[in-house]
């Protein structure tokens, strides 16, 4: 027995109302955490030796070396000094 089965077009209310089960999935925003260094050279290098060695970061994810002009940034450098970040994402 051969059977075929007829789909009647949807009235155009159904149509203009979302489906009950329609679920959004709002991602939430990471935020961004900038840490910055500021110190000689050597002193920038062992603090981020000691946060590599804590688990905290990777030497390679920090800066390069980046120098600061005289007339400083926000604040007011000593001489020799040096700035470095690092840049991380947090889950809210």
């Amino acid at each position: 027995m051969l059977q075929i089965q007829y789909f009647l077009p949807t009235p155009l209310g159904e149509l203009a109302q979302p489906p009950a089960s329609v679920n959004v999935t709002v991602q939430p925003r990471r935020r961004r955490l900038r840490l910055y260094l500021v110190g000689s050279e050597a002193d920038t290098r062992s603090a981020i030796d000691s946060l590599h060695i804590l688990g905290y970061a990777e030497r390679f994810e920090w800066s390069r070396v980046i120098a600061i002009p005289e007339n400083g940034l926000l604040i007011r450098p000593d001489p020799d000094d040096v700035l470095r970040y690092l840049q991380r994402y947090r889950s809210p």
